[in-house]
């Protein structure tokens, strides 16, 4: 009995040495599902920003949080003003209670040695993770006692140790201080607002341009230039001390802007680190100055007393908001960690502070077209009619099918399809639709070859609103020819020459209706641009003519007003260029009838201006006060 006493005594306290077999089994599976669940809890960290489960105040909060897919969400670790980086000692917490939650049911309850044993727990469960510079330990304290059928004790075992290689430690500190280094420094701000800057071709700044023809911009396209150019270059960026592939010699500017220091002492060689933005991303744009959606040019100059001297003014800024995702390498094993921040520019300079809602119509974003343009519960019905009107007796509308109907609200933009002839057998041309409910929305209606009409509206249940469109005949720069007589005086007239090599024409026309009460008084529109004019005044048109650079016409074009003859007021004037200067030589000043039925069918149209050679100072002046007098003895325009 001694003997027995002291043999169970030595089972209890050095089963290793007596039982290996019984212990190892049970060892073994514990352990494999310590490891099991670590790597399951590192790899929902490394995808989460170091959360297992996203608490639901960051999935209900949009501005919290960046949606991976339908059912993953990045928890952002810097918005605005605002950081929430998860410390080191919160996710060891996280890791514990996945541990302490899942390793019942990994055992199975220890189906597999029920048949042999009876395992029973004499203590509680309790996980303490340490993520060591190089490794993450998982120690797991769980007083087990092993009995055969018998009931005896044949084991009893309590601590438990896993590891895994992934240097948790190292990425995370190296994700911190990159976000940390943002918030003092902005530094993915200033990159965005040297993209900016950098003024390509699509996404204008500030500039000024000698022509009279305004310069636009569509805001879509311009938005688009910023996704790509943010999309292509926000990945280039590298962090020093990491590991990455150097730029190419060649490349100063990436050198020196897109290797970021982060810190004299910071070296993770076995780290490295990935960000990125992608164009499906969440994207709050604004840019001012703004017309619907169109982005325009300003005008100084192009009066009466020098209506020649036209110069074009833009100057745009820009709010953006847009998160970017960093991923951190653990190159050694191959461990993940991505977390996310917002980037922020407001009036294109980089603010994370109280301005960001001083602006705020691009928080609005959050709602799609489709959204807000959903509930449409307010009837109304729209009529569109082609309308004509030249100011010499001429005033009728005819019933318009076929035209383009939207409604915009603020960026929103509802699509109400296309009117129809003869609607609903309701004997006009037009549609009944519904639309949302806007304090001050824009109703329009667009069809190719007229000039677009557009009212502002508050929707009020069974409105009638009423669109007319102008017609218009679009004729192209390319065909227009501009020669030029030597002017001397009324009696001494020299024949027709073609511009010089250094020459150039400017060309200006306008229409205006002087009987306002015409029914097609209305705000006019330009061909390129959509702006409001007075009632009575139609488009206001400038092109630049050269003798060299017909290809370069081929997209500049000219929009007549069609079906009725229209009286223009006409201005050419000629320039020589020399050096940097643009000197004037002759022009032509004067109403212009054009009659619809030699317009309709025209193949090329000649201007005649009036020049001299190589006028004085006080020659060009005078000719450009007397030009409209002496443009009287040349030939008119021919329409051929």
């Amino acid at each position: 009995m001694l003997v027995i006493l002291v043999q169970k005594e030595i089972l209890t306290f050095k089963p290793g040495e007596l039982l290996p077999a019984e212990k190892g089994k049970v060892e073994n599976l514990l352990t494999s599902c310590i490891e099991r669940l670590g790597d399951e809890a590192l790899l929902k960290l490394g995808l989460q920003a170091g959360y297992i489960n996203v608490p639901a105040d960051i999935t209900s909060n949009p501005s919290q949080h960046l949606k991976i897919s339908p059912f993953q969400v990045l928890p952002y670790w810097a918005y605005g003003q605002e950081t929430n980086i998860p410390s080191l000692l919160q996710i060891q917490d996280r890791i514990n209670a996945y541990l302490q939650l899942n390793l019942r049911s990994c055992v199975s309850n220890w189906e597999p040695f029920k048949e042999e044993y009876d395992i029973i727990e004499k203590g509680p469960l309790t996980v303490n993770t340490e993520i060591v510079e190089s490794k993450v330990i998982f120690n797991v304290r769980w007083d087990l006692e092993i009995r055969n059928k018998a009931g005896e004790i044949v084991v009893e075992i309590v601590d438990h140790v896993a590891e895994s290689p992934i240097q948790l430690k190292k990425v995370y500190d190296t994700a911190k201080l990159i976000v940390t280094r943002e918030m003092e420094t902005l530094k993915l701000e200033d990159i965005t607002q040297d993209l900016i800057a950098l003024e390509a071709p699509n996404v204008p700044v500030a500039g000024v341009e000698i022509r009279c023809s305004k310069k636009t911009w569509d805001v879509n396209k311009v938005k688009s230039g910023l996704l790509q150019l943010l999309s292509t270059n926000i990945k280039e960026l590298k962090i020093k001390g990491t590991d990455f592939v150097e730029f190419p010699e060649g490349l100063l500017y990436y050198q020196y802007h897109y290797v970021w220091d982060i810190g004299e002492e910071f070296k993770q060689p076995k780290v490295s680190v990935h960000f990125r933005f992608d164009e499906s991303d969440p994207f709050h744009f604004s840019v001012t100055p703004l017309s619907g959606t169109k982005m325009s040019s300003s005008q100084i100059g192009g009066g009466t007393m020098l209506s020649y001297l036209c110069v074009q003014t833009w100057k745009f800024t820009y709010d953006l908001v847009y998160p970017v995702k960093v991923r951190v390498r653990d190159e050694t094993t191959g461990y993940n960690f991505e977390v996310a921040f917002k980037v922020h520019l407001i009036e294109n300079q980089p603010n994370r502070g109280e301005a960001l809602a001083a602006r705020p119509s691009y928080l609005l974003n959050a709602v799609t077209n489709e959204d807000y343009c959903k509930p449409r519960n307010i009837p109304l019905t729209i009529k569109t009619y082609e309308a004509v009107a030249n100011g010499e007796g001429i005033d009728y509308r005819n019933d318009l099918e076929g035209v383009n109907l939207s409604f915009t609200c603020i960026q929103y933009r509802c699509d109400l399809g296309k009117s129809e002839y003869d609607f609903a057998h309701l004997g006009f041309s037009g549609v009944s639709t519904n639309l949302p409910y806007c304090v001050g929305g824009i109703l329009r209606g667009t069809k190719e070859n007229y000039i677009e009409d557009w009212k502002r509206i508050v929707p009020k249940a069974n409105e009638i609103v009423e669109l007319n469109l102008i017609p218009v005949v679009v004729f192209p720069a390319s065909n227009i020819r501009v020669v030029k007589h030597d002017f001397k005086d009324p009696k001494h007239i020299g024949p027709a020459t073609k511009l010089g090599s250094k020459e150039f024409a400017l060309i200006r026309f306008s229409f205006r209706n002087d009987n306002t009460n015409a029914s097609t008084a209305k705000p006019a529109t330009a061909v390129v641009e959509y702006s409001p004019l007075p009632s009575n005044v139609y488009p206001n048109q400038n092109i630049v003519l050269t003798n060299e650079s017909l290809s370069e016409l081929q997209e500049q074009k000219l929009m007549f007003l069609a079906r009725a003859d229209f009286a223009y007021d006409l201005e050419l004037s000629v320039f020589r260029q020399e050096g940097d200067e643009a000197k004037f030589i002759g022009g032509y000043k004067g109403k212009w009838l054009v009659p619809w039925e030699k317009l309709k069918n025209a193949q090329t149209i000649t201007y005649h201006v009036l020049s001299k050679d190589r006028p004085s100072e006080e020659e060009s002046y005078e000719m450009m006060m007397e030009l409209a007098y002496n443009s009287v003895y040349l030939p008119p325009p021919e329409i051929k």
